[in-house]
């Protein structure tokens, strides 16, 4: 039914129950709502309905990036509200360069950058240098004019005083120690205004307690054990690339109320110390990701891992973190057939021990290690970045992996591909079925015979606010290598939208999105590459580029900003990582996740989620599921659209917007 015009009632409910003023307790039976909040049936003033006009077809984008004043390059982005203002601010990331930065230098050479979403006094927004004043690059021990070596950053509450810290993170080559300047990953804390304070040394954070160069390539946030303090898992990519199979251990860090960290992988069961080829072996992770994906209320971690070796999904259990990425089928596409590959098809032609067709390239003495390369563990993909949402609108989170696919490798390395998730098996294990690209509409184009897929970022969103999940896939380094957007039709395919929309971009290898104007639609922040072929693309260098959502609050939307109680009231971690939102709006039954940090290097999307409608013009309900030790549950009933709305955990829905 629907409530009195002038008024929206705000009531924590048991689901399924309707009670006012109850919550989900762990035994499944309910609890006072005051031991959320002290109370927290909220009666506010209802705003007028609103309705979008509609719109149907792609949506339109235009690139803004000089309007936003943006002239920096960089192959690694991230937005986060570092001040609080509720406007996301971009932080910027150069690849390749691992030297500490020269603030004596033009701006423009920096290795990162900290850019303030701000309003220039007339309403319109820019972006405002604040690199140096807001102390991201300090350093330990401090030089006039220098920043700390940095090659990515994500972003939460890490001591519970409600803004975002910093995970910086420091890709280090132990294999050129001449050239490493001794800085590693830090943890930063925020004074709330944007500017950085280093956290006392923590060896979990940095490395090793060697202090050891270590290929840091990826982090996410997440609170494994709901004890309301964030934890961090850190992704390692080769421990010798080019000499060894091997990778650095991934690790989990536990989080404390101070932003310290203690590693505590293996007690919880992230061994990976046995030799390459097991399962059990440490691989070149180049991409992590944070998501609930058996929809227990907790967080599980997944690993894109490089060298075409099996991606790991561990999923926490009451027993610690299991290794399912077989019996899940994420590890791979199980395609094994290799004789297509032409390193394979030289070394028949060099030995004489096997039989091939003729190779279709030039053939030297290496390529193909006969014992190695035939092996199912050397026979998925090149993995870069996973992310996960809810695609098919089902409740259950599904999967999209960015892969680099070569085409003298044929048919045996995994493309980037949607994984559909099926649901739980009778082990409790999500399974996730591939429908293909060809079925899905997810093909990335071949241009000639020696074709590259490039795919090194991806992104779900739901660009054009109908309530479906889009994808975004960077694809970069090679010719012909662009952002692809592909589009959600009704009937659950895809297809690719035209550079004519207004994404037009060559060689992608970063991309977030954010609603950088609020005004109810997702915006597009893209990097570039100079890598191989990419240099002609970009001949000024690695620029950032932002493009406009023009079209997609044309349809109805709703923006939701969560707060976690945090660890001292029994709650959710502050920025809320991990709560799982279910929106009912019309036909529509949307589920998001909030996450923070995802793929290659730490590409991080706006925390506050930004969901499309499509033609409800009202909420019939809204569920929060707080990623607390009690499972604890708000529910809202009847609420407007077209407006954004913030929620502190037991409050009230607050408007925002």
């Amino acid at each position: 039914m629907r409530f009195t015009p002038g008024l929206i009632f705000l009531t924590l409910t048991l689901l399924g129950c309707g009670g006012s003023g109850t919550r989900v307790a762990p035994d499944g039976g309910t609890a006072d709502a005051s031991a959320d909040s002290g109370g927290s049936d909220a009666v506010v003033p209802r705003r007028p309905d609103r309705c979008a006009p509609g719109h149907t077809g792609a949506p339109v984008f235009r690139d803004v990036t000089a309007d936003w004043d943006l002239d920096v390059l960089g192959g690694r982005v991230a937005v986060a509200d570092l001040d609080g203002d509720g406007y996301v601010d971009l932080i910027v990331h150069k690849i390749g360069n691992h030297d500490r930065a020269d603030f004596t230098a033009d701006a423009k050479t920096w290795p990162y950058h900290i850019l303030m979403n701000r309003d220039d006094g007339t309403g319109h927004r820019q972006f405002v240098d604040r690199t140096v004043d807001s102390n991201y690059g300090a350093l330990r021990t401090p030089v006039a004019g220098t920043g700390r070596s940095a090659q990515f950053a994500i972003f939460a509450d890490l001591d519970d005083d409600g803004d975002l810290d910093a995970l910086s993170g420091t890709y280090s080559d132990r294999n050129a120690p001449d050239t490493d300047p001794g800085d590693r990953s830090e943890i930063l804390l925020n004074d709330g205004a944007g500017n950085f304070t280093l956290e006392a040394p923590q060896a979990a954070v940095r490395g090793f307690d060697d202090d050891r160069a270590v290929s840091t390539a990826a982090g996410t946030f997440l609170d494994y054990d709901h004890d309301g303090h964030l934890d961090l898992f850190m992704g390692y990519w080769y421990f010798s690339y080019g000499m060894s199979l091997y990778g650095n251990p991934d690790r989990l860090l536990r989080g404390d109320s101070t932003g310290a960290f203690s590693d505590v992988s293996l007690p919880m069961g992230l061994d990976t110390t046995g030799a390459p080829g097991t399962r059990g072996a440490s691989r070149p992770s180049y991409g992590v990701t944070a998501c609930d994906v058996d929809g227990d209320g907790d967080s599980d971690l997944l690993v894109s891992a490089y060298g075409r070796q099996w991606n790991q999904l561990w999923l926490n259990t009451d027993a610690g973190f299991v290794d399912v990425g077989e019996a899940s089928g994420f590890d791979a596409d199980q395609q094994m057939d290799y004789s297509d590959n032409e390193f394979y098809r030289c070394y028949c032609q060099t030995t004489g021990v096997c039989t091939a067709p003729a190779p279709r390239i030039s053939c030297g003495t290496a390529g193909w290690n006969a014992g190695i390369d035939d092996q199912p563990w050397r026979l998925g993909g090149n993995s870069f970045s996973t992310s996960c949402a809810d695609v098919t609108g089902d409740g259950l989170p599904d999967l999209y992996t960015a892969e680099i696919h070569h085409w003298h490798i044929g048919a045996s390395s995994d493309s980037s591909q949607l994984l559909v998730n099926q649901g739980l098996n009778a082990d409790g294990v999500p399974t996730y079925a591939r429908p293909g690209n060809d079925a899905t509409g997810l093909s990335v184009p071949h241009v000639g015979v020696s074709w590259n897929e490039g795919g090194i970022a991806s992104d779900l969103a739901d660009l054009d606010g109908d309530g479906h999940m889009d994808v975004l896939l960077g694809n970069s380094d090679y010719p012909d290598n662009r952002l692809l957007y592909y589009r959600q039709l009704p009937d659950g395919t895809f297809t690719q939208e035209a550079v004519a929309d207004g994404l037009d971009h060559a060689c992608a290898p970063s991309v977030v999105v954010g609603d950088l104007d609020r005004d109810g639609d997702l915006d597009v922040v893209v990097s570039s590459s100079t890598a191989r072929d990419c240099s002609a693309a970009w001949p000024d260098g690695p620029e950032i580029h932002v493009y406009e959502n023009t079209t997609g609050n044309q349809n109805n939307w709703t923006r939701i900003h969560l707060v976690g109680a945090g660890a001292a009231a029994g709650g959710a971690n502050g920025s809320a990582i991990g709560a799982r939102v279910v929106i009912t709006a019309g036909s529509h039954t949307i589920t998001r996740e909030v996450q923070a940090g995802r793929g290659t290097f730490g590409m991080q999307d706006e925390l506050d989620l930004v969901v499309g409608l499509g033609d409800a013009c009202v909420i019939d309900s809204i569920e929060v599921h707080w990623p607390d030790a009690s499972g604890s549950v708000q529910s809202f009933t009847d609420v407007p659209a077209n407006y954004g709305f913030s929620l502190h955990q037991g409050g009230a829905l607050e408007y925002s917007l």
